[in-house]
């Protein structure tokens, strides 16, 4: 269906029958695009041990890169993504010591379910961590993108965990601002978004002001490295910059050229999220209003 004929169907049901264009609406809020594998994601795939994690929505794919015995490194892709995605990053990581464990969220890649919202990011989050430790495995950090970023922070509010470290790769800052975004794309009137929120924050029972900065990230005390890149496009930077400001002890590099997926693929972001998860390197704290950054690139621990 295309974006214009989605855009008439909502708007012409706002002047005629709000209620079907709430429903409309939030049942497009909530489907994820799903993609095909590309062919060096399933390749990087069949390295790596396949295993099940049932989360409270649905049953989840994931898989294991490296020995078992290793601390673990979790990677969370984003909206429409899929754990594959993190295909540079899974070599260098077991190179460095760590096993590597990724998965689909629901309704995204090879997992079951037809929906998906932050919610099922966070509780799928939370699933795989739980099957982690139920294992006696170790959770050294957990790698976020876009939405999979978002999770790992509303994850760490709701756990209180703090013996790791995380790295936010393009983290948005407010889910208020998105679903405002949302509404414009579809043609969803101000006062019919408002609606949609009220019925989508009653299914699951979580209010959409717990995610907003700078409460949803008060209290963490897992260090974090926020890495956003200056011309992205879908998730603007200023976003990772509010998050890294608020977060107790939160660390930013800006990249620049790479958008907000190519960022995935770029080496020197593989390097620097190895780097700040070893704790070898000082990354700079994130500048103040009207400040500039500490320091133009990380420097090493000595």
């Amino acid at each position: 269906m295309s974006l214009a004929f989605t855009r008439l169907q909502v708007s012409v049901a706002s002047a005629l029958a709000p209620s079907r264009a709430v429903v409309k609406a939030q049942r497009l809020f909530l489907t994820p695009p799903r993609h095909e594998h590309t062919a060096r994601e399933r390749e990087v795939l069949a390295t790596g041990q396949g295993f099940t994690v049932t989360s409270t929505f649905a049953r989840l794919a994931a898989w294991r890169f490296g020995a078992a015995d290793r601390p673990a490194v979790v990677v969370s892709h984003g909206w429409g993504g899929r754990g594959a995605q993190f295909r540079q990053f899974v070599p260098k990581l077991v190179e460095a010591g760590y096993q590597v464990i990724a998965f689909d969220h629901a309704a995204h890649g090879y997992s079951e379910g037809d929906e998906a919202s932050l919610v099922h990011f966070i509780r799928d989050l939370e699933a795989v961590v739980a099957d982690l430790d139920a294992k006696g495995v170790a959770v050294a950090g957990i790698v976020g993108h876009s939405l999979g970023a978002a999770a790992i922070g509303a994850w760490l509010k709701r756990s209180g965990r703090a013996n790791l470290r995380v790295v936010l790769i393009a983290p948005p800052s407010s889910v208020e601002r998105y679903s405002g975004y949302f509404a414009r794309f579809v043609g969803l009137p101000e006062r019919l978004r408002r609606e949609m929120q009220q019925r989508v924050e009653g299914r699951f029972g979580m209010a959409w002001r717990d995610f907003e900065l700078p409460g949803s990230v008060e209290g963490i005390a897992a260090p974090a490295l926020v890495i956003h890149d200056g011309g992205d496009r879908e998730v603007a930077f200023s976003s990772g910059l509010a998050i890294a400001r608020a977060w107790k002890d939160a660390r930013l590099v800006r990249t620049e050229g790479l958008g907000h997926r190519a960022i995935l693929r770029d080496p020197d972001v593989v390097r620097d999220t190895i780097d700040f998860l070893r704790d070898e390197v000082r990354f700079a704290t994130p500048p103040g209003s009207g400040e500039k950054s500490e320091f133009s690139v990380p420097a090493p621990l000595i």
